[in-house]
């Protein structure tokens, strides 16, 4: 079996045990799902050196070596936060995220080519690492707000207290709150990415910015972010009430992850990615 396979398999099995987990709510179980998640991080990773040894570079010239790369961040921030908050169902969700990224880098070409002079620089690594960082926050930040939204209209104030008190968990009807500090902690990641990309782009093609389709809608992406961040000291003095702020922010958040997906994959299957210097990876 291949480590791919492997790696797919650890995820979903992952994601099941996060499952029971939150069935059973078994101090054992607890340990096992997050253990499965580690061994299926540490799998990823794999993934990524052995990539990286083979080419010869760091792998992120095109877009399979992106997405395994993505799947790897995505996991590695998820068990810090895991670490961080006691999540409920978060990490089924989140296990999920990642094998799909993963299973999705599987059906690219995989073929390892010569990569362009200007991909060729320390600047790459620290360009893509930090924007990978910030995505990979914002995709755990997404399942937070889906769960927030669907359990939203079955959640009573007050509810569920002894519960929190006994095992100090963050419930989903606090989900709102545990995203904004998730966007938090990714916005810097995802703001040091665009700011080392026009530092690169400067060294490598003699301009900060050029208004590229790709650097277009990273700035979009960033913009809705933080749009988000900002709406919470917003919305309050226009009288609008602390739960539909709640809910729209969580809506808010679906869409900004769109807008990622669409800057990181999407982009590039549209007719200007042709005259993008930075879509290489769909080529």
């Amino acid at each position: 079996m291949s480590i791919v396979n492997l790696t797919l398999i650890v995820y979903v099995v992952a994601s099941i045990s996060y499952v029971v987990r939150e069935i059973w709510r078994s101090i054992p179980v607890k340990w096992i799902s997050l253990g499965l998640l580690i061994l299926a991080f540490c799998l990823n990773l794999t993934l990524v050196l052995k990539r990286s040894i083979e080419a010869g570079h760091p792998p992120f010239s095109n877009l399979y070596e992106s997405l395994i790369f993505y799947a790897c961040c995505t996991a590695f921030v998820y068990i810090i936060f895991e670490f961080v908050y006691n999540f409920r169902i978060v990490g089924a969700l989140a296990s999920i995220l990642a094998m799909l990224i993963l299973l999705y880098a599987t059906l690219q070409d995989d073929t390892i080519r010569p990569i362009m002079p200007a991909l060729k620089s320390n600047w790459m690594l620290v360009h893509v690492v930090t924007y990978m960082l910030g995505y990979a926050a914002f995709g755990i930040a997404f399942v937070t707000s889906i769960i927030y939204l669907v359990t939203k209209p079955f959640s009573k104030k007050g509810s569920d207290s002894k519960e929190s008190d006994s095992n100090k968990e963050i419930l989903p009807r606090n989900f709102d709150k545990l995203s904004y500090k998730i966007v938090a902690f990714g916005f810097p990641f995802l703001t040091l990415g665009m700011v080392t990309g026009a530092v690169w782009a400067k060294k490598a093609w003699g301009d900060y910015w050029s208004w590229d389709p790709k650097e277009t809608w990273s700035l979009i992406t960033w913009l809705a972010y933080l749009v988000y961040l900002h709406t919470p000291l917003v919305l309050p003095k226009m009288k609008v009430s602390k739960s539909k702020m709640s809910v729209a922010l969580a809506f808010w958040l679906l869409v900004s992850f769109g807008i990622v997906n669409f800057t990181f994959v999407g982009l590039n299957y549209l007719p200007s990615a042709d005259d993008s210097m930075h879509v290489y990876g769909a080529k």
